[in-house]
C-alpha cells in the first residue's frame, strides 16, 4: 500500500508574511501530486519542474488567500509546455458555481497548459486506490467543500475553511480520521461575530466529537503566536500539532 505524503506549503491568512504563505497543502501518492488550495506564496515551496507532471489542483472555494497562486502555476504550465518540457496538462478542480467571477478569471486564461473540472457535493475522484471526497460544509460564508482522502490504511480530513453552525455533519465527514487537517483562524480572545471560521478550540472539540486520531491546526491569523492555537486546542484534544511550512507528514 503506497504512502500518503503531505507537506504544508502555507498555512496563514488572509495575507503571506516571512516565510509563512496562505492556504496549500501537497499531496503525494504513487508518484501522483494533488495540491489542496493554492494560496498566496505557496509556489515559492514547489519545484515546478517535477510537480508540474501529473499534477492534480483542487480549489476548495473561491476566496483568494485560497486561489492566490493559481495563475503562477497556470503561467508555468504555459511556459514549460511551450519548452517541450510537459506534456499533460494540469488538472485544476474548482466549485461548480462562481463567485465575483473569479471562477471565470482563472478558466478564461489563456496562457496556460490546464483542463478543469466542476466539484459538486459529495462527488468522487479517483487516483488508483486513493478515494477523493468532495463535501459542501454549509458553513462558511460561500460555498466550500471539505476533502476527504482515503485508502484502505488510512484517512485524511482536510477542512478548508469552516463555521460553527452544521456541527453534526461535519462531525460525520470528519468520523474516525487518522489525520483531521482543521482551520483554526481565531483564538478565544479573539471575540468577533464571524461564525464562518473556526477557533481552536472549536477545531479541538471537532476532533474530539469526530474521534479523530491526530489534529494538525492551521489557517492561523498572520500576527498571532501560532503556539497560542495549540495550547488552547490542546485543552480540549491531546493529540494536537501546528501546521508548518515544508514540515511533512507521512501516513503509511
Amino acid at each position: 500500500m503506497s504512502k500518503i505524503i503531505i507537506t504544508p506549503l502555507g498555512t496563514i491568512s488572509p495575507y503571506p508574511k516571512g516565510n509563512r504563505n496562505c492556504p496549500g497543502f501537497l499531496v503525494e501518492y504513487n508518484n501522483k501530486k494533488i495540491l489542496l488550495d493554492c494560496g498566496n506564496g505557496i509556489t515559492r515551496l514547489l519545484d515546478l519542474k517535477k510537480d508540474l507532471n501529473n499534477l492534480i489542483i483542487i480549489i476548495t472555494h473561491l476566496h483568494k488567500d485560497h486561489f492566490g497562486d493559481i495563475g503562477s502555476i497556470q503561467y508555468a504550465s504555459y511556459t514549460y509546455h511551450n519548452l517541450g518540457l510537459l506534456d499533460n496538462k494540469v488538472k485544476i478542480y474548482l466549485p461548480k458555481k462562481d463567485y465575483l467571477h473569479n471562477k471565470k478569471s482563472i478558466i478564461k486564461t489563456k496562457e496556460s497548459y490546464s483542463e478543469y473540472y466542476d466539484i459538486v457535493n459529495n462527488s468522487i475522484l479517483l487516483i488508483d486506490d486513493l478515494k477523493i471526497t468532495f463535501h459542501n460544509n454549509y458553513s462558511h460564508s460561500i460555498e466550500t467543500y471539505m476533502i476527504k482522502l482515503e485508502n484502505n490504511n488510512s484517512k485524511v480530513v482536510y477542512t478548508s475553511d469552516i463555521g460553527i453552525i452544521n456541527l453534526e455533519d461535519r462531525i460525520n465527514f470528519c468520523n474516525n480520521s487518522d489525520l483531521l487537517i482543521c482551520e483554526s483562524s481565531y483564538l478565544q480572545k479573539h471575540i468577533t461575530n464571524n461564525k464562518s471560521h473556526l477557533t481552536a478550540k472549536d477545531a479541538a472539540i471537532l476532533a474530539n466529537l469526530s474521534n479523530s486520531k491526530e489534529l494538525l491546526l492551521t489557517h492561523f491569523w498572520p500576527e498571532e503566536d501560532v503556539f497560542l492555537y495549540k495550547k488552547e486546542a490542546k485543552e480540549y484534544f491531546d493529540y494536537t500539532s501546528l501546521a508548518e511550512e515544508c514540515k511533512k507528514l507521512v501516513l503509511k
